[in-house]
């Protein structure tokens, strides 16, 4: 979900403490209002993490989303070149100097001002004076430091490195801005390079990354951030067109659901919904089992059909076949796909099973919801995510996550299921290996709903049955069903 857009600043406050809004997406949510404002964080990783990408987004959502001036200090890289990069994000850094919004301090070691020989009595001021002015001059409420590692690498001992980054901390927290700077990452068990900006920042930031399959995975953890409250653990984050997304666990109120047992969402199955007592439950999730080939993916697309067909919009999460065959799924059956697409209220998502990451597929689901105003949503399929590289448990949790979700939305959720197993392969005994126990996502659903095949009389049927549906008096019989040129048919109870 994007951080709401604002031309003022959007300062929130959790206890004393005010907080300032970084504006990179996501990233609020993670810190639980923003940044402690006044403060000084550092961000701290190996090269090609993004620190400086962190920082120039930092700057550049003050400027253009919160009207807050911003300074960029740079030790390093020219100016010029930092502007040049940063347009590769839409970012006109031109522009902004221009109207006086934006203001750089070069202190590259080219600079006269550090061009004299560095020992341990070495004195920032010329450099915080230089600082002061551009912030004094621009109002600036942002301040952004890249990167001083080749300033202390030329200082003599860690603890002048250390008097130096305090005294510089002391001078920006005195002139009321909230300062991000950047750290190369040490090695063994210290953060950074140099070992000591982390005890004198007031928070850390920490960003990593490690290589997938096909894309590089990458990974915020909040190691500190002094006075506040915020999410520890590994988040994960990707850099794209638009700068820095962080995928914060979506929050939910765990006090609070909206489902509601009296109303119902049909598939309008001719017989089917009778099965579920009239349909699933508003807020309901369900898993739709079955082996390949059972019509998992039909009965979804039903459930879709209906609820546009009765104005609520719909999600489609493409996990396993892309939105293209499913659209020419719908239209086998006679649905114009695209038209109700154009409508709004069918929205497909198609992600790839790659180096997914599950609290992006959740993200991007929240995004959807609340950019369209779902009431239902398809996951098609579950077993997909399992089968991509999330363990069974990485699963679960996923499962618990989104069924939380959508009780706190009043959205209802259908999720297709592959087993295997669901085959009765002997006479009386149709649930096959199909025993509640043995499915693990069960006890997090409110409805299980099996689709097999039996074996008799040298012909393969299909056959339907709600083993589990929460708060209902549904039908527990076992039915036929076919698959038609229409979509799903509910047969006659089958007899043994």
């Amino acid at each position: 979900m994007n951080d709401q857009e604002n031309t003022e600043t959007k300062i929130a406050h959790r206890g004393n403490l005010p907080r300032m809004e970084t504006g990179i997406a996501g990233l609020d949510r993670a810190l639980e209002g923003g940044l402690p404002a006044g403060r000084v964080v550092l961000i701290s990783g190996e090269s090609g993490t993004g620190k400086t990408v962190f920082v120039n987004e930092f700057i550049y959502r003050g400027i253009s989303r919160y009207g807050q001036p911003g300074v960029f200090v740079t030790f390093e890289e020219p100016p010029a070149e930092i502007a040049a990069n940063v347009r590769g994000f839409g970012w006109d850094y031109g522009r902004l100097v221009d109207e006086g919004r934006l203001a750089f301090v070069d202190a590259g070691m080219g600079d006269r001002t550090l061009s004299v020989e560095l020992d341990q009595h070495y004195d920032l001021a010329p450099v915080i004076a230089r600082i002061r002015a551009a912030v004094e001059r621009i109002g600036a409420k942002r301040v952004a430091v890249d990167s001083m590692g080749n300033l202390f690498g030329r200082l003599g001992s860690s603890c002048a490195i250390r008097n130096l980054f305090h005294n510089l901390c002391l001078e920006l927290k005195a002139l009321g801005v909230t300062t991000l700077i950047t750290a190369e990452r040490g090695d063994g068990k210290r953060q950074t390079r140099f070992g000591v900006e982390e005890y004198v920042a007031d928070g850390v930031i920490d960003l990593s990354m490690a290589p997938g399959q096909q894309e590089t995975l990458r990974k915020i953890v909040v190691r500190k951030l002094r006075g506040t409250h915020y999410r520890s653990g590994n988040i994960q984050y990707t850099i794209g067109a638009d700068g820095i997304t962080v995928f914060a666990k979506i929050p939910v109120d765990r006090s609070f659901t909206a489902t509601r047992a009296d109303v119902r969402k049909r598939f309008e199955i001719p017989g089917f919904d009778s099965l579920l007592d009239g349909g699933l439950p508003e807020g309901h999730i369900a898993l739709i089992s079955g082996n390949t080939g059972t019509g998992k993916t039909s009965f979804a697309l039903h459930f879709v059909k209906a609820g546009i067909d009765a104005g609520e919009p719909c999600v489609y999460v493409a996990l396993e076949e892309p939105s293209a065959q499913l659209r020419r799924t719908g239209e086998s059956y006679g649905w114009d796909m695209m038209a109700l697409e154009r409508s709004g209220l069918l929205t497909f998502i198609d992600i790839p099973l790659i180096d997914i990451v599950p609290d992006q597929v959740l993200y991007g689901i929240a995004e959807a919801v609340e950019a369209t105003g779902a009431r239902r949503i398809v996951l098609d399929s579950i077993s997909s995510l399992e089968s991509a590289t999330l363990s069974s448990e990485q699963v679960r949790q996923f499962m618990v996550q989104l069924n939380e979700f959508c009780k706190s939305r009043s959205v209802t959720c259908v999720a297709p299921y592959l087993n295997p197993d669901v085959f009765g392969a002997t006479q009386g005994q149709l649930l096959g290996q199909t025993a509640t126990s043995d499915m693990r996502l069960s006890s997090v659903v409110d409805a299980v709903v099996l689709l097999r095949y039996v074996e008799r009389g040298q012909r393969v049927k299909r056959l339907v049955h709600v083993l589990k549906l929460r708060g209902s008096n549904h039908d527990n019989a076992i039915y036929m069903y076919r698959l038609s040129d229409g979509g799903v048919i509910i047969g006659e109870q089958y007899e043994v």
